[in-house]
């Protein structure tokens, strides 16, 4: 058995590509890993790039589907993942070669459900480095009294595969499908092991990323779609020792929701975010108590939604 399966959901990234496989292959544990290249239907020639490594690193391999979306190709990785640990890496991004190396060294003497490293927000202007707060560093942890203390990000997180696997996480199709990635396990997870090593690169300031304004406005649907997924989620883990955790994710993606709305600055805009918030209320109306006292929601609501246009120009 391999040790990590690395799922890499690749689209029409023919300019970035070789980076991230160079930063796993060039490492000395790659033996150790599987690198599942889910092709989502590109038009350009990632698949051919992935195809040549393909043939030279036996850890390289290329699996081609029609365009589905992110989510999907992670669901794709995950069906065809047989190492020990499982984790998400984006195509446009990549890893540091020595952290990585760190963090397999871990996995095979760890069996914690999950496993937390550091990582770096990087740009061609500049670079910000993230480090795991507030936990120890290589203590076996219980999970549920630490999760509060916890950001848990697609770039930070390593789950063992069984936890996925054994109880169907399965992410929608599509885009902003990380935070159901992040969240949907957690009501399974035990134990949690932070490395205190520097792992994912996380390039920023990409035209066309997913959270841009413009993604946001494109997939609104998507997004709304994904706000509910959560709100179902908390409604079956309120009451565990998870349920605060997931409720201030679900609020924080929640008002980026609202955001989004008021990113329009239109008539049609205004009535979709009253409709969200009354939506929201009737899906939970526990987690509404929360999300209520947003600043923006409570003005939205004393006014009737007539500060939509004064809150839009701010923001």
């Amino acid at each position: 058995m391999k040790t990590l399966s690395v799922a890499i959901a690749s689209y029409n990234m023919e300019k970035l590509i070789e980076q991230n496989l160079n930063s796993f292959i060039n490492s000395s544990v790659i033996e150790d890993v599987e690198l599942l290249y889910v092709n989502d239907g590109s038009t350009d020639s990632t698949a051919s790039i992935i195809e040549r490594y393909q043939k030279s690193c036996p850890s390289v391999r290329l699996i081609n589907q029609q365009n589905a979306g992110p989510g999907s190709a992670v669901n794709t990785a995950l069906e065809n993942a047989s190492g020990k640990y499982f984790k998400m890496v984006d195509a446009d991004d990549f890893a540091d070669t020595k952290g990585f190396e760190r963090l397999i060294f871990t996995l095979k003497m760890t069996d914690a459900d999950m496993v937390l490293c550091d990582y770096t927000e990087f740009s061609e202007q500049s670079s910000q480095y993230h480090k795991v707060e507030n936990i120890r560093p290589n203590t076996l942890l219980n999970f549920k009294t630490e999760c509060k203390k916890l950001d848990l990000q697609m770039h930070n997180v390593t789950f063992k595969t069984s936890i996925l696997k054994e109880n169907s996480i399965k992410l929608f199709n599509g885009f902003y499908t990380d935070i159901q990635y992040l969240l949907l396990p957690t009501p399974y997870i035990n134990s949690v092991l932070y490395v205190d090593c520097n792992v994912y690169m996380y390039r920023v300031s990409l035209l066309g990323q997913s959270m841009s304004k413009q993604s946001l406005q494109k997939n609104i649907a998507m997004h709304d779609a994904m706000v509910f997924s959560i709100i179902e989620l908390y409604e079956k883990v309120k009451a565990q020792a998870v349920g605060e955790y997931v409720l201030n994710k679900l609020v924080s993606v929640a008002g980026c929701q609202l955001w989004t709305y008021l990113s329009f600055n239109d008539g049609t805009a205004r009535q979709g975010i009253m409709d969200f918030i009354k939506r929201f209320k009737k899906a939970s109306p526990d987690a509404y108590k929360r999300f209520s006292r947003l600043k923006t929601v409570m003005l939205l609501n004393i006014t009737k939604g007539r500060a939509y246009s004064y809150l839009a120009k701010r923001i």
